[in-house]
C-alpha cells in the first residue's frame, strides 16, 4: 500500500502549532508504520474510505476518516479534537469521533443481548427501534423496562470482534514505540522510550473493553460524587455482563453545545465542570481517589436540571495520595520559587529511572521564570512542567499521571469551548482556597506533619510556607538580578 504519497508531512506541519511542527515527520512517520501493520483486508478498508473523500481532500479530511477507521486512532482523534493548539480544520474533522452515528446493525447487537443474558421480553426490557450512538469500541442502545415500560436505561454494548481488533492495535501501537526508538536521532525526538510508553498506555487502553472494570469504576465515581449536588453519575442497572453494561439513561446535552447568554454564566458553567473532572478528585479523602481519563464533552453533558452528567468510565485511573500531595507540594513549591523542592519532588514522581539532574534543574528555571513573569502556577502550567522534565529531562512518570496528564489536555479544550476566556489556573486557586477555608475547623486537630486532608498540605507545610516566604523574595530578586546581567552580558 503507498501510504507515503496518502499522507504528506507538510500537510501535517500545517495542522500542528508553530513549535511543534518540527515533529510532522514522525507523526508521519509512525502513522505509516502504522497503517502498513494492519491486515491487508483492514487496509483495504481504510483505503476505500480514504478513496470516498475523492483526490482534493485535505491532510486534516484524511486524517479524521483515519481515525474513525481503527479504534486506537478514533480514541487518539478523541484525545486531539479538543486541543486548541492544533489547526481548526483538523479538530473540525475529529470532534464527530465523540459521539458516531450508529453504523453496527440493531439485530447483531439484540442477537448479542439475548446470547447475554436470555429473552429480553422474560427480563421485561424493550429496546428502541435504533442504537443511540456508536464509540470506538461499543455500541450504546436504549431500552425501556419496568412496570408500565416507564424507567429508560441504555445499553453498552461491545462491537462484534472488538477485543480481537483492539489487540492487534495496541501490539502495532507498541511496535510503532520501537520504531521510533529507532529512529530518534534520524527524525529529531527527545529519547524518551516511547516503547515504554506506549506499553502502559496499551495496557490502559485495554480497559475499554473491560466492561466489568467500567461497571466497578461507575460505582466508584458513584461514592465520590455522592455527596455533590451538582453532579451525577448513571446508576448501574441489574443487566450487566462482562461484555454488557446497562445504566440509567441520562438525557442532556453537550456542556460544549450550551451557550449560556452572559459571560458569568459561561464561566459559572466552565468552573463547575473543571471542578467536577479534576478538582475534586485531588482533594478526595481516602488513599486512592479514582478521576475521568476521557473528559471530552460527549461524555460530559449538562442535564435539564443544570447538573453535570459524567458518562463512560471505561477509561479511568486512580491518583494515589502520595501522588496527589505532591502535586499540591509542586504547585506549593512553585508560589515560593523553591527550586531544590521542586527538583525533589519531581525526581519522586519518576517511577522508572531518574531524571537527568541539570537538564531538570533548567526546566524548573525556564518554568519558574514565567511564574516570576506574573504567572499562576496551576494545572495548565504543571502540565507544561511535566511535559517539559519528561522531553528534556527523561522524568519517566506513572501510566496514572500520564492518564492524569491526558486528562488535563482534553479537559482544558472542553472548558475552553464552554468560555474562550476561561483560566484553570486561576480557577484552580480559587477552588482550592475554598477548599482550605472549609478544612480549617479540622486542622486544628491534625497532626503536625500529616497530610490527610483533603488539601493535602500539613500544618508543618504551612510553617515552613511562613518562613520561606522571605527566600522566595530573595530568590525573585537574585533571578532577576541574574537575568539583567547576563543580557548585559
Amino acid at each position: 500500500m503507498d501510504w507515503e504519497s496518502l499522507i504528506d508531512e507538510p500537510g501535517v506541519a500545517s495542522l500542528l502549532p508553530g513549535e511543534y511542527a518540527r515533529f510532522a515527520r514522525p507523526v508521519r512517520e509512525g502513522l505509516i508504520h502504522f497503517l502498513r501493520g494492519l491486515r491487508p483486508q483492514q487496509q483495504l478498508a481504510v483505503l476505500h474510505d480514504q478513496a470516498q473523500l475523492g483526490a482534493r481532500a485535505t491532510t486534516a479530511e484524511r486524517l479524521g476518516a483515519l481515525a474513525r477507521s481503527c479504534p486506537v486512532l478514533h480514541k487518539l482523534g478523541q484525545t486531539l479534537a479538543r486541543d486548541h493548539r492544533l489547526a481548526a480544520e483538523l479538530r473540525q474533522h475529529l470532534r464527530p469521533l465523540e459521539s458516531l452515528p450508529p453504523g453496527t446493525p440493531l439485530s447483531v447487537l439484540a442477537q448479542q443481548l439475548v446470547d447475554q443474558l436470555g429473552p429480553l421480553e422474560s427480563l421485561g426490557v424493550y429496546l428502541a427501534s435504533q442504537p443511540l450512538a456508536e464509540a470506538s469500541v461499543a455500541v450504546v442502545v436504549p431500552f425501556t423496562y419496568g412496570p408500565g415500560r416507564r424507567l429508560r436505561g441504555v445499553f453498552k454494548i461491545l462491537k462484534p470482534g472488538i477485543e480481537e481488533r483492539l489487540a492487534q492495535e495496541l501490539r502495532l501501537l507498541q511496535d510503532v514505540g520501537h520504531y521510533l526508538d529507532e529512529r530518534c536521532h534520524q527524525l529529531g525526538i527527545p529519547e524518551l522510550d516511547y516503547r515504554d510508553a506506549f506499553e502502559q498506555v496499551s495496557s490502559k487502553l485495554l480497559q475499554e473493553i473491560r466492561l466489568e472494570q467500567e461497571q466497578r469504576n461507575l460505582s466508584l465515581a458513584d461514592r465520590l460524587y455522592a455527596d455533590d449536588p451538582d453532579v451525577h453519575v448513571p446508576w448501574l442497572l441489574e443487566f450487566c455482563t462482562p461484555r454488557i453494561t446497562a445504566m440509567e439513561r441520562i438525557d442532556g446535552v453537550k456542556v460544549s453545545d450550551h451557550c449560556p447568554d452572559t459571560e458569568a454564566d459561561r464561566r459559572k458553567l466552565a468552573e463547575l465542570v473543571f471542578r467536577t473532572v479534576l478538582v475534586r478528585p485531588l482533594v478526595a479523602r481516602g488513599e486512592a481517589a479514582i478521576f475521568h481519563c476521557d473528559p471530552h464533552p460527549g461524555n460530559v453533558l449538562l442535564t435539564e436540571d443544570g447538573r453535570i452528567a459524567l458518562l463512560d468510565w471505561s477509561l479511568a485511573a486512580w491518583l494515589e495520595e502520595e501522588e496527589r500531595a505532591a502535586i499540591v507540594q509542586i504547585l506549593l513549591a512553585a508560589l515560593l520559587l523553591d527550586g531544590e523542592k521542586a527538583n525533589w519532588l519531581l525526581r519522586r514522581l519518576s517511577h522508572r529511572g531518574r531524571p537527568v539532574g541539570g537538564r531538570l534543574r533548567s526546566v524548573i528555571e525556564t518554568r519558574f521564570g514565567e511564574i516570576r513573569r506574573g504567572r499562576l502556577p496551576g494545572f495548565a502550567w504543571l502540565v507544561s512542567l511535566l511535559d517539559d522534565a519528561t522531553q528534556q529531562a527523561r522524568l519517566r512518570p506513572s501510566s496514572e499521571m500520564m492518564l492524569f496528564r491526558k486528562s488535563l489536555l482534553t479537559l482544558d479544550g472542553t472548558v475552553g469551548d464552554v468560555d474562550r476566556q476561561f483560566d484553570p489556573d486561576a480557577a484552580l486557586f480559587r477552588c482550592f482556597i475554598r477548599c482550605f477555608v472549609a478544612e480549617a475547623p479540622r486542622r486544628w486537630l491534625q497532626p503536625f506533619g500529616a497530610r490527610s486532608l483533603p488539601t493535602r498540605i500539613s500544618n508543618a507545610d504551612l510553617v515552613e510556607a511562613m518562613l520561606s516566604s522571605p527566600l522566595a523574595a530573595a530568590r525573585f530578586w537574585l533571578a532577576e538580578w541574574k537575568a539583567a546581567a547576563d543580557a548585559a552580558s
